[in-house]
C-alpha cells in the first residue's frame, strides 16, 4: 500500500534519435586535408622539388635588405624562406596546409560563422591552393619571391590583423585600422589594403545603430587612399600606379600577361569581403533555414571547391616529366633520364628529346639506341598566351652539357636578371666558372650557396674544387662537359634566344679529328639535320677516327638510306652493312612504302602502319619526323 505524498518516479521522455550521420566541421576539414595533401605531394612531388630550385634564400643582410626594398617585402623574405622546405615536398606541402588550417580556422572566428556556414571558411584555402597547383610554365618566368608561401602567410597576417580589430571599441576601432594600414603597408602591401576595408566593413556588421558606425569603415577608406600614396615617396623601386596594387600578384612577362592566372586571388578577396559584408545575415540564416537547405548549400561550395582544385591542377604530362628529367640530367643520373624518356606516353616536348640525348651521349649510346626514342617533339602545354622559350627552362644547363660554358654563363645570368636569381642558375654558374678556370668567379657563386639551408654540402663540394682545381679532372660529372669545351669554339655569338636550333647549326656545321665524342656529336647532329651533304664527311671522318670497331647501327642505316636516295646512287656497295637489320630491313620498310603509296594512304598514316616496326630507325625518322616545333 502506497504511503500518501510519496513522490512519484517521473517518465521520462526521450527524443528520437536522429538518424543518419550529422556533419560536423572537423570532416570538411579532414576532407581538405587529404586533398590537399594528395594533390601537392601525391602529384606535384617534382614540381615542388623545382620550385625551391627555381628560388631562392640567403642568410644575410644583403639579401633581406634588398627584399625591404620593396612594400610587401617582408612577406616575400618570409615566403622564400619557407619555400625552401620543398626541398622535401612532403615536408614543405604540411607546413603550408598548416598555414591554410589557420586561415580556415581564422576566417571562422572573424567572421562570426558558426557549424553550419564553416564550409564557406574553406573557399579562401582552396583559393591559396589553385594559385600554387595551376603555376604551370609561370613558374619560370614568376618575378615574386617566395611566391608559394608568401601569399598564404600575407592572407593569415590579414585576417589575423582584422580579428584583431574587434577586440577595440569606439575611437580605439579607427586608430586600430590607421595604425594597421600605416605600418602594415610596408610588410604586407596590398594585403594591408585589403585588411583594412575587411575591418571597416566587419565593422558595420557589429553595430547597429547611430551613424558612428560608418566611421571606421570611413577612416579605412581615407587609408587606403592615401597611405599608398604616402609610402611611394619612401621607395624608388615602385611606379605610382602600382602603389595601390603592390603585392598582389601579377602574371606578366614583356610578351604576355595571363589573366587567369591572378583569378584564385580574386576569387579569394571577394570571398573575404562579401563575408564581411553578409556575416549578420548569415548569423539571422542559421536559425531560420531548414537543415536539408544548409546539407544542399554545403555539397554544392564542397564539390566546387574539389573541382575547381583538380580542373587548376596543371597536371600535363610532360610538364613533370621536364622538371624530373632536369634533375636527373643536373645529377648526372643518366638511367633516370632514359627511363623517363622511355616511358614517355605521348609525343615529347624539344627540351626531353635534347636531354635524352645527352644521357645518350654520356652513355656512348647514341649511335645505337637515339632513334629508340620518339625524336619528335611537341611544344610545352599551356593554358594561356605565355611565351616559352627553351633558353628560358633548361636552356643553360643544355649549352653546359654540351660543353659551350660562354652561352650557359650568358643565359643563367641573363634569366636571373630578367625573373630573378636562383639555386638551379648559382649551381650553373659556379660549375661554368670553375671549368672555364675562372676559379674568383666561381667562389662568389659558391659563397652564395652555401648562405642557403639544403645547399651547403653542394656547396662545401664545390669549394674544395676551388681550392683544389686539380681535383677537376678527377670528376666523373665533368668528363664528357671537358672534353667537348676543350675542342670547340666556345665564342659567344647569337643564338636569337633559340637554344636548339642554334646546337642544330653549329655542331652540325663543325669537324675534328682530335676528339672522338665531339665528332659523334657533330655526325648526330648532321643526321638530325637532314642534310647529305653535312653527313657523309662526318661519317667517314667517324669510320676513320674508329678504325677496327663495328660502325654503330643508326650510322648504318643513314648511310645506307642515303646511298640509295642520292641521284646517281653513292656508291655503298663496298661498305660492309649487317644484312639482317640493314640491307633485309630497308628492303622490307622500302617495299611497305611503296605498297601504301599505291593504295592511295596518306603520309600520316603510311608513317603509323610502319611505327611499330621501324619506328627505331633512322629511316623512319627521315620520313616521317617532320615540322619538328623548336621554341
Amino acid at each position: 500500500m502506497k504511503k500518501k505524498n510519496q513522490p512519484t518516479t517521473p517518465t521520462t521522455h526521450k527524443n528520437p534519435r536522429k538518424t543518419g550521420i550529422q556533419w560536423k566541421p572537423w570532416m570538411e576539414v579532414l576532407l581538405f586535408v587529404v586533398f590537399a595533401g594528395w594533390i601537392l605531394v601525391g602529384m606535384n612531388s617534382d614540381y615542388l622539388f623545382t620550385v625551391q630550385e627555381n628560388s631562392l634564400f640567403l642568410a644575410s643582410d644583403v639579401f633581406w635588405k634588398e627584399m625591404m626594398a620593396t612594400p610587401h617585402g617582408f612577406i616575400c623574405w618570409i615566403g622564400s624562406y619557407l619555400t625552401q622546405f620543398f626541398y622535401y615536398p612532403a615536408m614543405g606541402s604540411c607546413m603550408l596546409i598548416l598555414i591554410w588550417l589557420g586561415i580556415y580556422a581564422v576566417t571562422r572566428k572573424v567572421f562570426n560563422l558558426k557549424k553550419e556556414w564553416s564550409y564557406l571558411a574553406l573557399i579562401p584555402p582552396t583559393a591559396m591552393l589553385c594559385s600554387i597547383i595551376g603555376v604551370g610554365y609561370w613558374i619560370y618566368y614568376l618575378k615574386i619571391p617566395g611566391y608559394w608561401f608568401g601569399e598564404s602567410v600575407a592572407l593569415l597576417l590579414t585576417l589575423l590583423g582584422t580579428w584583431g580589430a574587434q577586440t577595440t571599441k569606439g575611437w580605439w576601432k579607427s586608430i586600430y585600422i590607421g595604425v594597421w594600414t600605416a605600418l602594415g603597408y610596408p610588410i604586407l602591401g596590398w594585403y594591408a589594403l585589403l585588411g583594412a576595408a575587411l575591418m571597416g566593413i566587419n565593422h558595420l556588421q557589429k553595430e547597429n545603430k547611430g551613424g558612428s558606425r560608418y566611421i571606421p569603415l570611413a577612416t579605412a577608406a581615407i587609408l587606403i587612399a592615401v597611405c599608398p600614396l604616402l609610402w611611394y615617396y619612401h621607395y624608388h623601386q615602385i611606379r605610382l600606379e602600382d602603389a595601390w596594387i603592390y603585392g598582389f600578384p601579377l602574371f606578366a612577362t614583356k610578351d604576355s600577361i595571363s589573366w587567369i592566372m591572378e583569378t584564385p586571388f580574386l576569387l579569394m578577396t571577394l570571398t573575404c569581403l562579401a563575408l564581411a559584408a553578409s556575416s549578420k545575415r548569415l548569423q539571422t540564416a542559421t536559425n531560420s533555414q531548414s537543415r536539408y537547405l544548409h546539407a544542399g548549400c554545403r555539397t554544392i561550395v564542397l564539390a566546387g571547391c574539389a573541382l575547381l582544385i583538380w580542373t587548376t591542377n596543371f597536371d600535363d604530362y610532360n610538364y613533370h616529366a621536364e622538371m624530373r628529367m632536369y634533375r636527373h640530367t643536373e645529377s648526372c643520373n643518366w638511367k633516370g633520364v632514359l627511363e623517363e624518356a622511355k616511358q614517355c606516353p605521348n609525343a615529347p616536348t624539344r627540351q626531353m628529346v635534347l636531354m635524352k640525348n645527352i644521357a645518350l651521349m654520356n652513355t656512348g649510346q647514341l649511335g645505337n639506341r637515339m632513334y629508340h626514342y620518339d625524336n619528335g617533339g611537341m611544344l610545352p602545354h599551356k593554358r594561356d598566351n605565355l611565351v616559352i622559350h627553351l633558353v628560358n627552362t633548361a636552356g643553360p644547363l643544355l649549352y653546359y652539357h654540351y660543353g659551350k660554358l660562354n652561352f650557359a654563363t650568358r643565359w643563367a645570368i641573363e634569366n636571373g636578371v630578367e625573373h630573378g636569381f636562383d639555386i638551379s642558375i648559382l649551381k650553373i654558374l659556379a660549375r661554368s666558372a670553375l671549368l672555364s678556370g675562372e676559379i674568383e668567379s666561381a667562389k662568389k657563386y659558391v659563397e652564395l650557396l652555401s648562405l642557403t639551408t639544403f645547399h651547403k654540402d653542394e656547396a662545401e663540394e664545390l669549394r674544395l674544387l676551388c681550392q683544389n682545381p686539380k681535383l677537376i679532372k678527377d670528376k666523373e660529372e665533368f668528363k664528357t662537359i671537358r672534353e667537348l669545351h676543350a675542342h670547340i669554339t666556345d665564342d659567344l655569338d647569337s643564338d636569337n634566344g633559340l637554344c636548339e636550333m642554334y646546337l642544330l647549326h653549329n655542331f652540325s656545321n663543325t669537324m675534328n679529328i682530335d676528339s672522338h665524342l665531339l665528332q659523334e656529336v657533330t655526325l648526330n647532329y648532321a643526321m638530325v639535320s637532314k642534310n647529305i651533304q653535312l653527313f657523309w664527311p662526318r661519317f667517314f671522318q667517324y669510320a676513320t677516327l674508329h678504325q677496327g670497331e663495328a660502325m654503330p647501327l643508326h650510322y648504318q642505316e643513314a648511310a645506307y638510306l642515303y646511298g640509295n636516295l642520292e641521284r646517281p646512287p653513292f656508291d655503298i656497295s663496298k661498305m660492309p652493312f649487317d644484312k639482317q637489320q640493314i640491307k633485309n630491313r630497308y628492303i622490307q620498310f622500302n617495299s611497305i612504302i611503296q605498297h601504301n603509296l599505291k593504295k592511295g594512304l596518306k603520309e600520316q598514316e603510311i608513317a603509323e602502319i610502319l611505327k611499330p616496326t621501324f619506328g627505331d630507325t633512322f629511316w623512319w625518322f627521315y620520313f616521317f619526323c617532320n615540322n619538328v616545333s623548336s621554341y
